[in-house]
């Protein structure tokens, strides 16, 4: 068993020393200019300095991502994911092999769906897990890069800053808000991942075989590679891109039969068992009729990259040049290779932007029927700016090895920089959206909370009413999701033991309107009650409504919608988003109803603000009728 043990060792230790020389002789291969004038040295520093601000924007970015997911945090599922709680309310098991087989729309989601088997089973379905794996993969997916830049690509210093401070700001952009705030939407930032661990170990299984030429280089690199693209393959459709890049790849670098076939015939069989009883969603196009209007999936292309730099829809004209300029640009990739850029670190980006324009494609072939403004989905921005990135980071090596051009690489430094800046003006427009969504989501939480079953208010997180419901019920039976804290349990207690009560002037608000709920099956009458509040202790909105009758908790609100009006009353207000939705049960005659806002603390506290008296009647409460909710909180 020892001898055993310290073979082992023996064959590792060769391995990684093995690996250690192919490092060095790839960072060899990166020529690095040599300014040992006055001119030069000054660049060489000013080099530096920007690759250190640019690395620091990467870091300020993933904060800022970080930022959007905390702020923006939801425990209630959203659309898609309602199917891990639908599952198990309807009986099913969610680890069942039936049900991770079970095709999602044009996707079979087997990896995804462990993911929100194991949010349901261990995390209360609360998203926080899925939430965190999301981030956790950006982050994995940003150590690859940057490690691929260090070891295939042989960057150090001022150029290997600039390039992991470039990738870090595009894999955490805000701008693809809804994968950062949807926890459904681990399957969307998994397959680039995948494809970048799978494009990695082919070409270090190509470096070790040119090492090597005389033996076969080992199996370990060859495995990484099908196992990613099979875990790309089963977390979105667009995996099935892997199996031809991956055996062109192997065709290109004159890989031996073994690699060559191992791609082929796994890749064959993985795609015919995705195949296998495959039905095409009837809600969307037919790819095939799709490829009929090439001009409508050339728009839908163009807007799907370019609405990375674009915050208005495009005309026909700017999309034929915008198209141009893409096709200008494509051509020059191939040049690329002769810039002094190590050739596995070329092959990386562009087998990596080929996979990103090909899920641009097969999205736009089977979308188009959903007009072009579709393009435009936050979430396709992960695909988009990950194309943009490994564009940016062919052309970064390119200017940093060109002895001809010295300061060609202090001007990409520059024009990074100035690109950054622009994404901290306009990152107000994701977060807008990103706000919209969560308030409306919010709304939803306190209205199940309160037991408020209203299918114009329900249907701004899920559509099927009956399947939703009976996925409320299941959650609020076994404490899942919103029901799996305390704000549930705090209905019908006295609010004095819930919050303690600040003190006069430390909230402003007013109760603008209020309006009936009719619900025939529902468990009773309730009111919706509308107007703003603001927390002037903090200078901020109240973190929700708290609604009670005679003292007793009874309803619950939220507050985030666009009620610009408070602004005017109260100068020391700094914000529009501060108008409120709450739901309460209908009160009986003669009951006194208080509104209190909800100030952030530790412990949080209870701010009164507004409140009426019931008349003796049960026609409602004596304030003005308004609008529902869901009718205005779209009005950002």
């Amino acid at each position: 068993m020892l001898r055993l043990l310290r073979g082992r060792l023996r064959d590792h230790a060769v391995g990684l020393s093995n690996f250690l020389y192919n490092a060095r002789l790839l960072e060899a291969t990166t020529e690095i200019p040599d300014h040992s004038s006055e001119g030069g040295r000054s660049c060489n520093i000013a080099q530096g300095l920007l690759s250190y601000a640019i690395l620091l924007s990467g870091f300020l970015t993933l904060g800022f991502a970080l930022y959007t997911v905390v702020i923006n945090y939801s425990s209630l599922p959203f659309l898609d994911g309602w199917a891990q709680v639908e599952v198990v309310a309807n009986g099913g098991n969610p680890l069942s092999p039936t049900w991770l087989w079970q095709q999602h729309n044009e996707h079979r989601l087997v990896i995804p769906k462990l993911f929100l088997a194991a949010d349901l089973r261990l995390f209360q379905a609360r998203q926080v897990f899925l939430l965190a794996s999301i981030l956790v993969i950006q982050l994995l997916h940003w150590s690859v890069l940057s490690w691929s830049m260090w070891v295939l690509g042989g960057w150090r210093g001022p150029l290997w800053r600039t390039g992991a401070g470039l990738a870090a700001f595009c894999l955490f952009c805000p701008s693809q808000w809804q994968n950062f705030i949807w926890g459904f939407q681990v399957c969307f930032v998994l397959p680039q991942l995948l494809a970048a661990a799978s494009f990695v170990a082919l070409l270090l299984y190509w470096t070790e075989s040119q090492q090597q030429p005389d033996k076969r280089p080992p199996l370990k690199f060859l495995v990484v590679s099908v196992i990613a693209a099979l875990g790309a393959t089963y977390s979105l459709a667009s995996g099935n891109l892997l199996w031809p890049l991956l055996l062109v790849a192997a065709l290109y670098l004159r890989l031996n039969m073994r690699a060559v076939l191992t791609f082929a015939v796994t890749g064959t069989v993985s795609t015919a068992l995705y195949l296998y009883h495959y039905i095409r969603p009837q809600q969307h196009a037919d790819p095939l009729a799709s490829l009929g209007t090439p001009l409508m999936l050339l728009k839908y292309f163009v807007l799907y990259f370019f609405s990375s730099w674009l915050h208005r829809n495009i005309g026909t004209w700017e999309v034929v040049a915008l198209a141009g300029l893409a096709v200008v640009v494509a051509l020059h990739v191939p040049a690329l290779s002769y810039a002094h850029i190590p050739r596995p670190f070329v092959i990386q980006m562009v087998l990596t932007m080929l996979f990103c324009a090909g899920t641009a494609l097969i999205t736009a072939t089977g979308r188009t029927n959903l007009g072009i403004v579709q393009a435009r989905a936050s979430r396709y921005q992960t695909v988009a700016l990950l194309f943009w990135c490994c564009l940016g980071l062919l052309w970064l090596g390119a200017t940093f090895a060109s002895p001809r051009m010295r300061y060609a690489f202090l001007v990409a430094q520059v024009c990074l920089l100035l690109i950054f800046a622009r994404a901290a003006v306009t990152f107000r427009y994701p977060m807008r959206e990103a706000g919209e969504r969560t308030f409306a989501q919010n709304v939803v939480t306190a209205a199940l909370i309160t037991g408020v079953h209203d299918p114009a208010t329900l249907s701004k997180t899920y559509g099927q009413m009956d399947m939703l419901l009976r996925a409320v019920a299941y959650m609020k039976a076994n404490r899942l999701s919103i029901f799996a804290g305390t704000t549930s349990s705090d209905l019908g207690k006295p609010l004095a033991s819930v919050f303690p009560l600040a003190t006069a002037g430390e909230c402003v608000g007013f109760l603008k309107g209020g309006m009936p709920i009719s619900e025939p099956s529902g468990p009773g009458p309730f009111f919706v009650l509308g107007g703003w509040a603001w927390d002037a202790k903090h200078h901020r909105a109240p973190a929700a409504i708290v609604v009670t009758t005679n003292g007793t908790i009874t309803g619950l609100g939220a507050v985030g919608n666009w009620v610009p009006e408070g602004r005017a009353m109260y100068p020391g207000i700094s914000s529009s988003y501060i108008g409120f939705f709450a739901f309460v049960p209908e009160p009986p005659p003669g009951a006194v109803v208080d509104l209190y806002a909800i100030l952030r603390g530790n412990p949080s506290s209870a701010c009164y603000f507004d409140g009426w008296r019931q008349p003796g009647s049960t026609k409602g409460p004596g304030v003005h009728r308004m609008e529902s909710p869901m009718a205005r909180s779209g009005g950002r």
